[in-house]
């Protein structure tokens, strides 16, 4: 069956006119009509939401749009079946020979359990997982997860020997992302969002612009939305003595989300801004002599903070490249995760997001490769009273 037929065959089951369909997906009642005769084809959102309105399940009806356009393409082609299964090769990441001598037998395949978060929960203490990223999140539940806020692995500039992705190109490290990324848009709420932190590499004096050729092809290619891309103003880093570019001194944090109705909590964000203002990081009153401000969004009295924030690098003692500052993480926790949500981190290192929902009364799951990060991660996190913001 074709995805027109499909959505067809669901409108009419579930006695829904194409007017109302049109409108809940944010189109004209002529174009819904185009779906149906197969014109046409939605965007990967659209499909998304006709999967809640026919409450069918989202992964089936995604793969049928996806067969349905590679079917459009070569269907009247001499060549259709050579290339369909060529494109199977290719999913499979197994050249036509390979597919040939191994020959998987799927019954004997043990299926997904996915309850991550049964087992999390309602206690405040989060669960950690070792094991690679995308691997593990195929455990979690589809859209459960309240907010998803994370750190990846920089490319070619982590060495400790136990690193989620180890692609030795440009190109194989951003897939290797997007496979992960492809797992937090089916585990993540409709109403969830996305916090991606990244840095950028520089090859033979060039920058390879990798932050954003991850974020436009999860635009692309996923369905994601970008609601902002923040500027994280590092204001101190290691010194670089090269005379033919500038000094690299901050990062991006890009708020992404998956449906236009997500929820975002403004007066929690500018509370909590303006107590990073008066206090330090944990807290504490700040005296009159500290100097040091973490945030600097327009004043104290609770503008909306601008998309540049001024946090200071956060020092560790342990191998680790890339120690999330504490207030990088907790804004955009109290902003984008309820009260007794779910963050997840799956590439959570020491555990810095882990630690920080739980102060803020928030359950959370951690997921990271390296053993001695999870450790100490499990470590840092002892029962104590929750933050005071």
């Amino acid at each position: 069956m074709l995805f027109s037929d499909k959505i067809k065959q669901l409108r009419i089951s579930s006695g829904k006119r194409q007017k109302d369909l049109a409108k809940a997906i944010g189109v004209d009642v002529p174009a819904y009509s185009r779906y149906e005769h197969g014109e046409r084809r939605p965007k990967r959102e659209q499909v998304q939401r006709l999967a809640r309105i026919f409450k069918t399940d989202p992964d089936e009806l995604i793969a049928m749009w996806l067969a349905d356009e590679a079917y459009d393409r070569i269907a009247h082609d001499k060549m259709a079946t050579r290339a369909a299964t060529m494109l199977l090769d290719m999913l499979n990441n197994k050249t036509p020979q390979e597919s040939k001598i191994e020959k998987v037998d799927q019954e004997s395949v043990s299926p997904i359990t996915r309850d991550l978060v049964k087992r999390l929960g309602k206690s405040l203490m989060p669960h950690l997982e070792q094991g690679d990223a995308a691997t593990v999140m195929q455990r979690i539940e589809d859209e459960s997860i309240d907010c998803i806020v994370t750190t990846p692995p920089y490319w070619r500039r982590r060495s400790q020997g136990t690193e989620s992705i180890t692609a030795t190109t440009a190109e194989d490290f951003i897939n290797e992302l997007l496979l992960t990324m492809a797992q937090a848009h089916r585990v993540l709420k409709p109403q969830g969002s996305l916090w991606l932190n990244m840095g950028d590499d520089t090859t033979d004096g060039f920058v390879q612009g990798i932050p954003w050729r991850v974020v436009l092809a999860m635009l692309s290619k996923q369905g994601w939305h970008l609601v902002n891309e923040v500027v994280w103003n590092k204001t101190t880093t290691s010194p670089q003595g090269s005379h033919d570019h500038l000094r690299k001194v901050h990062e991006f944090m890009f708020h992404l989300v998956k449906d236009d109705e997500f929820y975002y909590n403004d007066e929690e964000l500018r509370r909590t801004c303006a107590l990073i203002l008066r206090n330090d990081d944990t807290g504490r009153r700040k005296s009159p002599r500290v100097k040091k401000q973490y945030l600097q969004p327009d004043n104290v009295q609770g503008v909306v903070p601008g998309d540049v924030w001024t946090i200071s690098v956060q020092r560790s003692g342990i191998a680790h490249y890339c120690v999330a500052p504490d207030v990088l993480y907790r804004l955009p926790i109290v902003a984008t995760c309820p009260r007794n949500g779910i963050v997840l981190d799956p590439y959570c290192g020491t555990g810095t997001a882990c630690r920080i929902a739980y102060e803020l009364n928030r359950r959370s799951i951690g997921i990271d490769i390296n053993p001695d990060y999870i450790k100490h991660a499990r470590s840092s996190i002892e029962q104590k009273p929750l933050s005071l913001f």
